[in-house]
């Protein structure tokens, strides 16, 4: 006996809509990692991120085609087949898996395939965030084929109801504390001869079965469904409203406006389904066949897609977060000894730092979230008269010698808080070391956020600010939150620049932390021996120690003033900040005539001369954004030339970091994470060069990428601080990068670079279609919304279902 065996199962498409938890469907045909019942990785009460009610073994898929029971997974004899008692239910011997989501292709080695699917529209945040799973069964040949979908109660003290022969709901009774309390599941089929039983065990129901005797409802622990026909579907549909946080407030989904109950989703879905079907499958063929791009990177690119829906909120109210990295309990063989998925124990929601890869992505596909984003991180920003404010002033040391000072006075000054508080404003009026303003790292337990220390996050706020404001064209936005932003980059301007540019301090990141308190085994050496009291200096390669000037955090600044002066410009407000003499000052410290180091301290003349593989991410913002450019065409190329030479590595992908030494100017040993590729700061270099025609590097990059996920079934799971990382995201930006195409949406004003040669899809703020370019012609059709607006400075005026030629 030969067999042939592939590992293709650490992840699969999940199922589901816009943070309404999901199943995952992967190559073997069975359902895995059930978050649906507000528990699992995206559970924020750590007692509910344990907590499976269904596993992967606790539903099937089957079909009697032409007189054979198959089960439709190929994992084993299961649920109740088995070649001794009943050899005459067998598993399928093969599957072929096409996962491109938000849809999943299965072929069984019989004559049967499956269409697996979640509604996901761009643009259309309602339909896409529907907690349904849409099952398409098709039998080639055989009219008369049964299909069947068997759950097993998720309810310990649960019923099964049938409803009308063709809807079956799971109900159950549970504490208000339990994540499923007040929640029911509902499975719908339509097909021919629509059976719906309840059983107690699968052995009675096939044998029932066999025998014909298919007529009632025998128990509660096992529902299935079934229908007869060419083509027979199957809806899940869930409603768990108890949505709870760590502090008790219950914020639900975003579903709950519109429906009561997994019956009132399943009716709707029943009503709709032509337009959600054929709106999602639009979407996913203008995303999978492109002319003039190779299938393989629309699939690495598509791929992502699984994050935005395996690791989002979207709350009752509309507060929508991305997990920065999701921790995932339910695999099994990932709670051994060496898990490599890991991820945050407790919530990380909309890291600033991450998202500056991440949310222009999901800018592209849902405009509207993407604004709620950036109004939601602008309410966060660091105000006079709290907690956070005291901590972050003293963290200065000019402010705390004068707080001593003070305090030693007047030692009520630390038991008052009204006291204390205008005591702290005062001493930060004297020396001008007022961190007001200042932007949250992320968004932690309860809504709350966790340290507002890290230095990049402030100009990549604006970044994000502006970037959102004017692809979405929303005046409102841009009015509403540009104070905060210009607060935000005063906030550095005051506190932590030298000679204007950002200046990075001791301590700077975790592996210099990790050394000093090794050193001297105390834990909280770092706060004594850096030059701050907190990790002012952090940014978003966290455990790798910078000092002086970093080009990373310098470049981010550059184009975050680039984009305050043309916002103050459009808004006719007062600011204008001189870049011109900034950038001279980062070529004089850090360009050594290849590429910009990675930093360098004009104080102690230490320097790290590695190559940052996000050195120039700046540039990349300020081409987005269509600002005044501070890079030639032959900067740009010598930098990703010495990119690929000094950070690219065949058998690794591209390196974050070029550094061979072990130990680094700081004298501590060099973090991991400068030698380790990340798959979203690959897929924005990527995104970065293809702008620039740069395109047979980023192609290098991107085929390494995908061979690297493609092993072992992780290609919708990239991995970083826990798996589905956020910020693989970035990759859904290259859609544009590849078009040549520029969005400013404030003055309808589309560029699209005609010198391209290709057929894809379009996204655009109000309307998505497709677009061809072909010999300085360029034709569009859209396939949803409306499209007017200046293309290349023609107007256009586009109704859906309708193209035109420019």
């Amino acid at each position: 006996m030969k067999y042939k065996y592939a590992y293709t199962l650490d992840s699969g498409v999940p199922l589901g809509g816009i943070g309404t938890g999901s199943v995952e469907i992967r190559a073997d045909g069975r359902l895995y990692s059930w978050t649906i019942f507000n528990n699992g990785g995206i559970a924020e009460r750590n007692e509910d991120r344990y907590k499976y009610f269904l596993n992967e073994f606790d539903s099937f898929f089957a079909v009697d085609y032409k007189g054979k029971v198959r089960i439709l997974q190929s994992y084993d004899y299961y649920f109740g087949a088995n070649p001794y008692t009943r050899p005459w239910i067998r598993p399928v011997k093969e599957v072929e898996f096409v996962g491109e989501p938000p849809i999943a292709y299965l072929r069984y080695d019989i004559p049967v395939s499956l269409k697996s699917f979640s509604p996901l529209i761009p643009l259309d945040v309602k339909n896409s965030a529907l907690p349904v799973a849409i099952f398409k069964f098709n039998s080639d040949g055989d009219d008369n084929a049964r299909f069947f979908f068997g759950v097993n109660n998720p309810f310990e003290k649960g019923q099964i109801d049938l409803i009308g022969g063709d809807v079956i709901t799971f109900r159950g009774e549970t504490e208000s504390e339990d994540p499923r309390y007040r929640g029911n599941i509902c499975i719908k089929v339509i097909g021919k001869e629509t059976s719906v039983v309840g059983y107690n065990q699968i052995f009675d129901f096939w044998d029932d079965y066999r025998g014909k005797r298919l007529k009632e409802k025998k128990g509660d622990r096992l529902g299935i469904v079934s229908g007869k026909g060419r083509e027979v579907t199957f809806i899940l549909s869930w409603y768990f409203p108890n949505f709870v946080l760590k502090d008790g407030r219950r914020i639900g989904h975003y579903y709950e406006n519109f429906f009561n109950n997994c019956n009132e989703i399943v009716d709707y879905v029943v009503k709709n389904l032509n337009y959600l079907e054929d709106k999602t499958t639009q979407f996913h063929d203008l995303l999978y066949k492109p002319k003039g791009v190779e299938e393989w990177i629309a699939d690495l690119i598509g791929a992502q897609i699984a994050t935005l829906v395996k690791s989002s909120w979207l709350s009752k109210d509309g507060f929508f977060g991305l997990w920065e990295g999701y921790f995932d309990t339910s695999d099994q063989r990932k709670i051994g000894k060496y898990p490599y998925t890991d991820g945050p124990e407790n919530t990380a929601l909309n890291t600033i730092d991450v998202l500056l890869y991440a949310l222009p992505g999901v800018m592209l596909l849902f405009p509207e979230l993407a604004k709620n984003v950036v109004r939601d991180l602008s309410s966060r920003s660091l105000k006079e008269n709290t907690p956070e404010y005291v901590i972050l002033a003293l963290s200065f040391p000019e402010n705390l010698i004068k707080y001593k000072e003070e305090v030693r006075k007047d030692p009520t000054i630390s038991t008052d808080v009204n006291k204390l508080y205008e005591t702290i404003k005062r001493i930060v009026k004297e020396t001008g070391k007022d961190p007001k303003g200042r932007m949250p790292h992320y968004i932690r337990h309860s809504l709350n956020v966790d340290t507002y220390e890290r230095i990049d996050i402030n100009p990549e706020f604006v970044l994000l600010y502006y970037l959102v404001s004017k692809y979405t064209g929303d005046e409102k936005l841009l009015k509403e939150v540009y104070d905060i932003a210009k607060g935000a980059i005063e906030s550095i301007m005051r506190t932590q620049t030298l000679e204007g540019l950002p200046y990075l301090t001791l301590p700077s990141g975790i592996e210099w932390i990790r050394h000093v308190n090794n050193m001297l085994n105390v834990n909280d050496a770092h706060k004594i021996l850096g030059y701050h009291s907190l990790s002012l200096s952090m940014q978003t390669l966290d455990d790798w120690s910078w000092l002086g000037y970093s080009s990373f955090v310098s470049f981010l600044w550059l184009a975050s003033l680039e984009a305050l002066n043309d916002a103050s410009k459009r808004l006719g407000r007062e600011g204008n900040f001189e870049v011109k003499e900034l950038f001279d000052k980062i070529v004089k410290y850090l360009w050594n005539g290849e590429y910009l180091i990675n930093w360098y301290d004009p104080v102690s003349r230490l320097r790290d001369s590695s190559s940052n593989a996000s050195q120039i991410i700046g540039d990349w913002y300020v081409q987005l954004l269509g600002l005044s450019e501070f890079l030639d065409y032959e900067t740009r190329k010598s930098v990703f030339s010495s990119i690929m030479k000094y950070n690219y590595r065949e058998e690794e992908g591209l390196i974050n970091g070029s550094s061979s030494e072990e130990i680094t100017p700081l004298g501590v040993p060099l973090s991991i994470q400068s030698k380790t590729p990340w798959s979203g700061v690959e897929f924005y270099l990527a995104s970065h060069m293809l702008y620039n025609g740069f395109d047979e590097y980023a192609k290098k990059i991107l085929r390494n990428v995908y061979e690297r996920y493609e092993l072992a079934g992780n290609f919708w799971n990239h991995i970083e601080w826990g798996a589905r990382y956020m910020r693989p995201l970035v990759a859904l930006s290259m859609i544009h990068s590849i078009e040549g195409l520029r969005v400013n949406w404030l003055d309808r004003d589309v560029s699209i670079d005609k010198k391209r040669n290709i057929s894809w899809i379009l996204l655009l703020p109000t309307a998505w279609g497709s677009i061809e370019i072909n010999e300085g012609k360029i034709k569009i059709k859209v396939y949803h919304g409306e499209l007017k607006c200046k293309i290349n400075g023609i107007e256009v005026n586009v109704k859906e279902g309708n193209e035109i030629e420019t």
